[in-house]
């Protein structure tokens, strides 16, 4: 058994997705709509896959004071996004608990360790929430590569990863630091395991990444493919869509 675990914060405007809205023509407000739609739209990858989705989140004690208003609840905004996005039977399946660490690498670390040391399942794939076309058979096929390599990669720009698969841990300290894909890469090598890697997907975290999922969506759906549910239609609610100008490719709004 492979457990996909989603890694998320609490969707709030200004925590989640910030450098987004400040290099697109999103708010802090779209910004944080458009967090929910991909991390739906990730949810179903792993909820539809032949793995077990754990939706591993941020607790408010771990965020910063100004993302914490008064009253804030973390759990019950991770969990509401959950019932929203997956049908009943898919919400009684999954599992949603609290991320435990003060960085990326030890949250992380901490998550991957505890279930393949202590819960003894087959792996665990980290995916991260804003990589909204990783499908389904794109899980299931990092889940095939993890029988015959200790960790897989799924590699994204700037040296980014959207996916971190293991059958065997590795020393998880500054792991994630950038660029990602080399430093997990040097952990798995080290630890003495064998490395492989996915297809590249984009990881939407500023404008110009925004620009280049916005036009693949488009093709897909001109082309009759795959397209993540949530996501495009957010994007389609927004209507954006990708124009050239002065020598540059932009995003403009219907």
């Amino acid at each position: 058994m492979t457990v996909v675990a989603v890694m998320v914060d609490p969707p709030r405007e200004g925590l989640v997705l910030p450098e987004l809205a400040a290099t697109s023509p999103l708010t802090e407000a779209e910004a944080a709509t458009l967090y929910e739609a991909m991390a739906a739209d990730a949810f179903h990858a792993a909820a539809d896959s032949g793995g077990d989705l754990l939706v591993n989140y941020r607790p408010d004690d771990e965020l910063p004071d100004e993302h914490v208003p008064e009253g804030a609840d973390a759990e019950r905004e991770v969990r509401d996004l959950v019932e929203d996005a997956l049908d009943e039977d898919q919400v009684e399946e999954a599992r949603v608990e609290v991320q435990v660490g003060s960085s990326k690498h030890a949250r992380v670390g901490n998550t991957v360790t505890h279930l393949l040391d202590n819960e003894e399942v087959a792996s665990v794939g980290v995916l991260e929430p804003d990589a909204p076309l990783v499908a389904r058979k794109d899980v299931d096929s990092a889940a095939m590569k993890l029988r015959r390599n200790p960790v897989v990669l799924g590699p994204s720009r700037g040296g980014r990863v959207y996916f971190a698969g293991f059958r065997e841990p590795v020393d998880f300290e500054g792991a994630w630091d950038a660029p990602e894909v080399e430093s997990v890469t040097a952990r798995g090598v080290d630890a003495g395991w064998d490395v492989d890697f996915l297809p590249q997907q984009v990881r939407v975290r500023t404008g110009d990444d925004l620009v280049s999922l916005v036009a693949e969506l488009r093709a897909r759906r001109a082309a009759g493919r795959f397209v993540p549910a949530y996501t495009t239609a957010y994007v389609e609610d927004l209507g954006l869509h990708v124009v050239g100008e002065d020598g540059e490719r932009v995003l403009a709004r219907d």
